[in-house]
């Protein structure tokens, strides 16, 4: 009987191991958001600062980095259109700060769903007064046929999670009438 479950679980590790493979890094590119509906375009420019993201072990789960995050936001705020230019934040009209608050991911299953809850702020540089603020939750689901291994599915649901949030945030700002 020992045989067996020493058996079972030489199995079940060896199995883990030829289905998962190493976490892989989020990429900012793939996390680049192309909102459906047209956003008020903003004159002036705005610096993005993100806090609350990790970085990727490999031994664990593909996590969301600030850096890539911010860089993400950048390139879908530039595509958009939504503000003139992105600057430094001593040369820019308006001061934009992502928290990022919580990333579920799952461990296991055939179809990954990942939720992923930020805080978004919207301030002027000048006097530093809060223009806009907003909890914005957003989820993205990978199924098998995206991708067998387990950590890919993980990595591209987290993508697509991030990728609805800032879509989501994004048409919110486009709303704006801006000081």
């Amino acid at each position: 009987m020992n045989f067996i479950r020493q058996s079972l679980a030489c199995c079940l590790v060896t199995a883990s191991f030829l289905l998962g493979g190493c976490a892989t890094a989020t990429k900012s590119t793939d996390m680049v958001a192309t909102p459906a509906t047209p956003v008020t375009k903003h004159a002036g420019a705005v610096t993005v600062n993100v806090t609350g993201g990790s970085e990727t072990s490999p031994m664990w789960k593909s996590m969301v980095s600030d850096t890539d995050f911010a860089d993400a936001i950048r390139a879908s705020i530039k595509q958009s259109g939504l503000f003139a230019a992105i600057g430094a934040r001593t040369a820019s009209d308006y001061q934009l700060d992502i928290q990022l608050v919580r990333l579920v991911q799952p461990s296991f299953g055939a179809s990954f769903k990942v939720t992923l809850e930020t805080s978004w702020f919207l301030k002027s540089s000048h006097d530093q007064k809060m223009i806009w603020q907003k909890s914005v939750t957003s989820s993205h689901s990978a199924t098998m046929g995206e991708a067998f291994a387990g950590v890919t599915r993980l990595r591209l649901a987290t993508e697509g999670a991030v990728r609805e949030n800032i879509k989501d945030a994004i048409v919110q700002m486009g709303t704006l009438t801006l000081p």
